[in-house]
């Protein structure tokens, strides 16, 4: 399939899920009347079930689609012959079950399933957490992340979680909340860091903190020199690879910049509103993404660790529509978001060819006679 039409496939997909996404309603406490499901949530998972088949088959039966596809099939050969991987456990179990049960090194199996727990992950989390799991998932998929599930699989699995836990941060449910994380790691360890930033940003912060955080943002950019050599001395492996040649962001650091904006003016015009506690966890965590984007845009996979805390846009953005009050300022707030994250889809696709990206041409291995083969 060539680039121009790979772009026009994923358009399609994203048109069709989203317009799925839009009939889902608002999800109540019970979806039984006298122990009979009621016909709205029969057609909502009717419709949820549609979404997930498509975005699963199109993850599922990917060849060669993303940045790193092939390097995870050699990883998971050398986990299962019992080679040196740099992989955690989960990982690592995960790929043996799954290869001493079909017999051979299926790798395309590893991928589908790591497709399945992940879209499950973000669907559910969207459906439970968010005011509008329309507007929720709209968002997904025109800020590009679902698309960027194809790429770096584990990690994706973990920010899944990373954003299903926000729910009990909020409830200040910890036990769950740690447990949910800790059985993350096992697949990617880096997001462990959420329980701490987690729960920082769970109660209100001074201004002084803020200040201070500033000040100490501004030394680290500085002295990024000294901050990169404390990086690498944590983790090795990042020396003389390309995760050192990292530049601002621009197009991240604006979103970030447009998203706390409008955060600041919610939290002065509707303070005294009930959703306004849920509405600053969100925002305190947007202000961190925008502190690590900006003053640390120099450590490797920097994009990453902001990924846990901007992922919140997907649940903070709808709540703040939710609580404008005007039907006709709303209406604007909403036709405001749809051109930005059109737009932003746009310049998404135009540049998913690139090295760091590699999503397009699409390729299945349905149409190919392709492998990836290891002694």
């Amino acid at each position: 399939m060539s680039r121009a039409l790979s772009i026009i496939f994923y358009l399609i997909i994203a048109s069709v899920t989203c317009a799925m996404a839009m009939g889902v309603g608002v999800r109540e406490e019970y979806d039984f009347v006298n122990g009979r499901r009621t016909r709205e949530s029969a057609f909502d998972r009717l419709l949820l079930g549609g979404i997930f088949a498509i975005l699963f088959a199109c993850s599922a039966l990917r060849f060669g689609i993303g940045n790193d596809y092939g390097q995870y099939t050699q990883t998971a050969h050398e986990a299962y012959v019992g080679g040196y991987v740099v992989t955690e456990a989960g990982f690592n179990v995960l790929v043996r079950l799954i290869y001493g049960l079909v017999g051979f090194e299926c790798y395309e199996l590893v991928f589908a399933v790591f497709a399945f727990v992940t879209l499950c992950i973000f669907l559910k989390a969207m459906r439970r957490q968010s005011v509008s799991f329309g507007q929720s998932f709209f968002l997904f998929m025109t800020l590009g992340l679902y698309f960027q599930t194809y790429n770096t699989v584990r990690y994706y699995l973990a920010l899944a979680v990373a954003l299903y836990s926000m729910r009990y941060v909020l409830e200040r449910d910890w036990i769950k909340f740690v447990f949910v994380v800790v059985a993350a790691s096992f697949f990617h360890k880096s997001v462990l860091l959420v329980i701490p930033v987690y729960w920082a940003a769970s109660f209100e912060w001074k201004k002084i903190y803020i200040m201070a955080g500033t000040v100490l943002g501004v030394a680290c950019l500085a002295g990024r020199g000294f901050v990169m050599r404390i990086a690498l001395a944590l983790y090795p492996s990042y020396k003389n690879t390309v995760y050192l040649d990292n530049s601002l962001n621009v197009i991240s650091v604006l979103r970030i910049g447009v998203v706390l904006g409008v955060y600041l003016w919610f939290m002065k015009h509707y303070k005294d509103n009930p959703k306004t506690k849920e509405l600053r966890f969100y925002g305190q965590l947007n202000i961190l993404a925008f502190v690590a984007c900006t003053f640390f845009y120099f450590l490797p996979v920097v994009t990453r660790i902001a990924y846990y805390f901007s992922v919140s846009q997907l649940l903070m953005v709808p709540l703040m529509i939710s609580m404008v009050d005007d039907e006709a300022l709303r209406r604007r707030f909403k036709f405001v978001v749809l051109c930005v994250c059109v737009a932003y889809f746009g310049v998404f696709l135009l540049q998913a060819h690139r090295d760091g990206v590699g999503l397009l041409p699409y390729r299945s291995w349905m149409f190919t006679d392709e492998r990836y083969t290891y002694e």
